[in-house]
């Protein structure tokens, strides 16, 4: 006898990453609207971002194809930036999918908070997940791992 597999929705959930960085809460906003800066830090190890767009405005586009190392498998992100208030916060949404079908694998609400704490700065990335594909689900689970691997890096970037 065999019995179906329960596939845990992470639609509504939240995914709360900080890390403090020994950088000036202004350096540390620029490494995020800077896309020669995102491109260096921007997704978990292992990964390549070879093309980075970001217009840092409200109704700007972002664009980011991240390249797996491991396989050279493109990971392209699509979206939109709602709200900057520099250098305390900017509010992107964000769309991963399959670049062979244009099928939405993740989408979400990435809000990212820059608190000035004794010339260091603290990153709080809230994400807010709005869509996903059931394929993408074991990997949307373990989107923590990936923001503490991206903010890990753009401590080292910085």
């Amino acid at each position: 006898m065999t019995t179906a597999a329960k596939i845990e929705s992470m639609v509504g959930k939240e995914v709360v990453v900080s890390r403090l960085i020994d950088a000036p809460r202004e350096r540390v906003f620029d490494a995020w609207i800077n896309p020669s800066k995102l491109a260096q830090w921007w997704g978990p190890h292992g990964f390549t971002n070879t093309r980075c767009e970001i217009d840092p405005r409200a109704g700007g586009k972002v664009y980011i194809e991240m390249i797996r190392a491991s396989d050279g498998k493109m990971f392209p992100l699509d979206g939109e930036v709602e709200i900057v208030e520099a250098p305390s916060r900017i509010v992107l949404r964000a769309r991963g999918y399959n670049p062979a079908n244009d099928k939405t694998t993740i989408e979400d609400r990435v809000t990212a908070t820059f608190t000035e704490q004794d010339g260091k700065t603290l990153v709080t990335v809230h994400l807010y997940v709005l869509e996903v594909a059931p394929a993408f689900m074991e990997a949307a689970k373990r989107m923590d791992i990936g923001w503490s691997q991206s903010l890990e890096r753009l401590d080292r970037s910085k």
